[in-house]
């Protein structure tokens, strides 16, 4: 599978894990500032799905960092400078994934405390 595939399929599955419930950890009143009330109410059906399909995102992300950096670091020991200068961008987008989903993770309990019965 080639490089672009596979980061494009981890892009999409991350917008679909993430997307729909963490996008809502923001407060608010539903006019504009915030999730709506009927975005809430859905998200609070779910409640109980929302961390571990964050957790599961964190590791899979933690796993493609490792094996990128795993590559980067071949292809700098071959001397393929800009193939690893690739690598090293997407490593940073991937990084930033995965302190967004960390906040995310440490913010959901109290998020869903404050907003859910």
């Amino acid at each position: 599978m080639k490089l672009s595939t596979t980061l494009t399929t981890f892009a999409l599955a991350g917008v679909l894990t993430i997307g729909g419930a963490s996008a809502t950890f923001a407060a608010g009143t539903g006019d504009g500032d915030g999730p709506s009330a009927d975005r809430i109410a859905k998200i609070c059906e779910h409640q109980d799905e929302v961390v571990p399909r964050l957790t599961e995102r964190q590791t899979k992300l933690t796993e493609r960092i490792a094996k990128l950096t795993e590559l980067q670091t071949k292809a700098t020991e071959k001397g393929r400078e800009r193939l690893a200068e690739r690598i090293g961008q997407r490593l940073e987008r991937l990084e930033a994934q995965l302190t967004k989903v960390t906040e995310r993770i440490a913010e959901a309990p109290a998020w869903i405390a404050e907003h859910c019965d």
